[in-house]
């Protein structure tokens, strides 16, 4: 799969762009704040977003909201060091399909990858335009 990576700070963004490539994916972008990641989600056209909730310029939820309005279709991973259940549940009623808590593990980024990777198998299959399961950040992926 494709990535764009979505973080103002240098460690997270770095780690998780080592993560994607160890388990045999693609980065192709990053971006350091919303405003640039709506950007580049429209040059780009990644399979997979995931995204810092807090950065400069436009948040995470602003930015997600944008790009969904845009693109029904996206998928889009937020990613937070802040385990709020209320940032959670803002996140899935925008069309989030999970939350990450930071920092990562890579048994968790392993799973909702596997988890979006059955999700896409699932709606080339068939017309269902069903949704898997949200996983907030404070439950276990």
């Amino acid at each position: 799969m494709r990535f764009l990576i979505v973080d103002d700070a240098e460690a997270p963004l770095k780690t998780l762009q080592r993560m994607l490539r160890a388990l045999g994916h693609e980065v192709a972008g990053t971006a350091r704040n919303g405003a640039d990641a709506v950007e580049a989600y429209e040059q780009l056209h990644p399979d997979v977003v995931i995204m810092d909730v807090i950065m400069p310029r436009m948040n995470g939820l602003d930015a997600l909201r944008t790009i969904r309005e845009a693109h029904p279709k996206a998928r889009v991973v937020m990613a937070s060091s802040l385990h709020s259940c209320q940032t959670a549940l803002e996140a899935e009623r925008l069309g989030a399909l999970y939350c990450l808590a930071k920092p990562y593990e890579e048994c968790r980024l392993q799973n909702v990858i596997a988890q979006i990777g059955r999700f896409r198998e699932a709606t080339h299959s068939d017309s269902s335009s069903a949704r898997p399961r949200f996983v907030g950040a404070h439950r276990p992926v």
